[in-house]
């Protein structure tokens, strides 16, 4: 009777360790096991929102990296990561981590984490600034400060008027966290990594400073920002007119003098107005450009077509193309058409 109830005893305690154990001992297999599945040593995805941790296992299995079986949920509580949030960017893998091993990197990588930032063409340091800003832990604020320090100009070898064209459009993989003295040094890298030996034989041989191109490059994508097309032939023909010390005659930088972006006609009283960027009155490149361009339209520049055209006018329609004239007669012509369906257009 007595071994009867040890037995019974026995089992009870059996039980219970068991019962008790036994999700740990499940926790402790999925922990070590090795979950992910992809071709190469390394991967990476990518959240545009942000995800709770305890939600994870939904966006590895939508990128195909592990399979529907597997549940993560019961190890992130476990872990005590069940009020943990990824932030929106890039997250990279390694095949050869377990179950356990990569949420402890999520984890790590849940704040600092990787993030394409992209630099993008726009119109003035201040769009810039805000526009890093939305994508990194760095205040508007305190980036337009930095990017308006003489200090910072000095450094990086700008003026206050060329400094814009420090900024190469392009997208660039940082820390969110990264800090604005180190983003200030991977933006002078990439400037540097554009600027080869043979795009600045190029500049060169325009008798031009590689911030020189960028800001006719500015010009040149003001003047033109739909057809593409058109850029290698309209910096042909400022070159030319910067060859023959003839003014620019830009009306982006009258828009630009003016502060008036969006000005759909500009007009004789609007030519008058006195301001080193009003190429109608000044010769020669304005002091900075008026855009920060596009890397494509500063190599349109370097690489222009060579033609004999100083005259453009637009064409008279909304397509957004320009007639070339090389002679002032031919140029009239194309203007006094143009001028017409403006006004019959009521464009004023």
């Amino acid at each position: 009777m007595k071994r009867a109830f040890k037995f019974i005893v026995f089992l009870s305690v059996i039980s219970i360790l068991f019962y008790v154990l036994f999700p740990y001992l499940e926790l402790y297999q999925l922990s070590k096991k090795d979950i992910l599945k992809f071709e190469n040593d390394k991967s990476s995805f990518r959240i545009t929102e942000k995800v709770p941790l305890t939600k994870v296992d939904s966006v590895l299995l939508s990128n195909g990296y592990i399979d529907s079986s597997v549940s993560l949920k019961k190890l992130i509580l476990f872990k005590n990561y069940e009020d943990d949030t990824l932030m929106p960017g890039k997250y990279s893998l390694k095949k050869k981590w377990n179950a356990s091993t990569l949420l402890n990197q999520l984890y790590l990588m849940r704040k600092q984490l990787i993030v394409d930032l992209y630099i993008p063409s726009c119109r003035n340091l201040a769009s810039l600034a805000g526009r890093l800003a939305k994508q990194i832990d760095i205040d508007s604020t305190e980036l337009i400060e930095v990017f308006n320090d003489n200090k910072t100009h000095e450094k990086f070898g700008f003026t206050s008027k060329s400094f814009p064209t420090f900024f190469i459009p392009t997208t660039l993989e940082v820390y969110r966290n990264i800090s604005t003295e180190n983003l200030m040094e991977l933006l002078a890298n990439h400037y540097k990594d554009f600027w080869t030996v043979t795009r600045k034989n190029k500049a060169s041989s325009l008798n031009l400073k590689p911030s020189e191109v960028t800001t006719l490059a500015s010009i040149v994508q003001m003047e033109q920002q739909a057809n593409y097309n058109e850029h290698k032939t309209i910096a042909g023909l400022y070159v030319n007119r910067l060859k023959i010390d003839m003014k620019l005659q830009a009306d982006p930088t009258v828009k630009f003098a003016l502060n008036k972006p969006q000005l759909k006609r500009v007009l004789r009283k609007h030519l008058s107005y006195d301001s080193p960027y009003n190429t109608y009155l000044y010769e020669g490149l304005p002091p900075g450009p008026i855009y920060i361009p596009e890397p494509s339209v500063i190599d349109a520049v370097l690489n222009y077509e060579k033609h004999n055209y100083i005259y453009m006018c637009a064409e008279p329609s909304y397509k957004a193309n320009h007639s070339f004239a090389v002679t002032y007669n031919e140029h009239l012509k194309n203007y006094n058409k143009y001028k017409n369906w403006l006004n019959s257009q009521g464009i004023n």
